[in-house]
Formats: C-alpha cells, sequence, structure tokens
C-alpha cells in the first residue's frame, strides 16, 4: 500500500471503532496506539513529546501545546514582554499557579497573559497607579479562562483545532 492507501485505511478503521461506541474496539485501537507511542517515545522522542502535548487535551477546558504557544505569541503585535521561561520565573515571583485542573494548562495561561498584555497594556496602565500590571493581567487572564459560562475558548479565539 502507498501512503496515501494506508492514511485511508487507517481513517476507515478510526471511524469504524469511534462510531461503534463497543469498548473491546476501543482497548484494541488502544492498545494498538500505546504500542506505537512505545515505539515512537523509543526511536523519536521529540516527537513523541509533541505528540503527547496534543493528548494532554483531554484534561483541559482551555490547553496548548508548547509549540502552539510559542507560535501564537510570536505572532503578536505589539509583543508580549516576555520569553515563557520569563513568564514562569515572574509566575514563580508571583507564587502564582502555572496551570489550574481542569480550566486551563500552562501554556493556555501564558498566551491568554500575553494575548491580555498585547492587547490592552496601554489601556490598563492609564488606570493602574502603584498597582502591578502583571497582577492585573494575571487576574484578567483567570477570569477568561475559568468563565462560567465557558464562552472563552484559547484554542477557538486563535483559531486551531479543537
Amino acid at each position: 500500500m502507498n501512503a496515501q492507501e494506508l492514511k485511508e485505511r487507517f481513517s476507515d478503521l478510526y471511524t469504524y471503532m469511534a462510531t461503534s461506541k463497543k469498548q473491546a474496539y476501543m482497548m484494541a485501537f488502544g492498545s494498538v496506539m500505546k504500542e506505537m507511542m512505545d515505539w515512537m517515545t523509543a526511536n523519536k522522542p521529540a516527537e513523541a513529546q509533541e505528540w503527547i502535548d496534543k493528548l494532554e487535551s483531554i484534561r483541559w477546558k482551555n490547553y496548548l501545546t508548547p509549540k502552539e504557544a510559542d507560535s501564537i505569541v510570536a505572532q503578536m503585535v505589539p509583543k508580549a514582554p516576555w520569553t515563557q521561561d520569563q513568564w514562569k520565573a515572574a509566575m514563580d515571583k508571583h507564587e502564582y499557579k502555572h496551570e489550574e485542573m481542569p480550566y486551563y494548562n500552562s501554556c493556555a495561561l501564558f498566551v491568554t497573559m500575553s494575548m491580555i498584555y498585547s492587547d490592552s497594556s496601554d489601556t490598563l496602565s492609564h488606570f493602574m497607579q502603584g498597582a502591578d500590571m502583571f497582577d492585573v493581567i494575571h487576574d484578567l487572564a483567570i477570569d477568561k479562562l475559568k468563565d462560567q459560562d465557558g464562552r472563552f475558548n484559547v484554542r477557538r479565539y486563535f483559531g486551531l483545532q479543537p
């Protein structure tokens, strides 16, 4: 089989498994996926890390992978004032949690804070007198990520696949 035929065969099997709702089919599919991931982890760990980052989505209402977060922030105008490492250091200095189950992972919080800074730092600075801009931006980001009606979705906001 060529690559296209293999892709189609996999897609057909996946659709068959997913629409069957039979646990035995899901377990068989999962077993094969585990075997594939074991091989990938042993032979191509960087690629395996990217796949595992994507699988983390099942844990969060708002999530991004590190690669997605860096790509989004790199495109912001004006630029965010921090890299992911600088942001983590500032979060630790302020003793803020980097993530909170099930609301957001650290990459979603990093991007949302960067977005708020990029979009609103000039406006916020007009109204802040002596307040720490990082604190305010953090709290506004948490408001978005933990919004009770669940309307904000960081993936949808930045046009990413669910």
